[in-house]
């Protein structure tokens, strides 16, 4: 995937909509940072096929749509789906106590000898 400013796809543009259309991809930045993504439009159409499908099968698992909503506004990271799909497990419970016990934990660092 090509990485190009701002700048060079203003001036390239036709050229890049046509390589897009073939198939090329391309990340267009704005002062070093990625503002948006340049791709043909049967590659985006398979994209929201894949994630209109993705959402179908969490659901089909039992997930909750309103996780699911959250999740699509940025609201809940995306794992979210799948610990709402084991909320049920017993182990689940203990689990969670264990991971919050070891980041409670002071970290042990090794003494240093300058």
């Amino acid at each position: 995937m090509e990485t190009i400013n701002v700048a060079e796809a203003k001036s390239r543009f036709s050229e890049l909509v046509s390589r897009a259309a073939a198939g090329e991809r391309f990340i267009i930045r704005r002062r070093e940072r990625p503002v948006a993504v340049l791709v043909g439009a049967a590659e985006l159409e398979q994209l929201e096929r894949s994630s209109r499908a993705a959402r179908r099968l969490a659901l089909a698992l039992g997930q909750s749509d309103a996780i699911l909503e959250k999740v699509e506004r940025h609201e809940l990271h995306p794992a979210m789906i799948a610990f709402g799909l084991w909320r049920d497990e017993p182990d689940l419970a203990s689990l969670v106590e264990q991971i919050i016990a070891e980041r409670l934990k002071p970290l042990a660092r090794p003494s240093l000898d300058l």
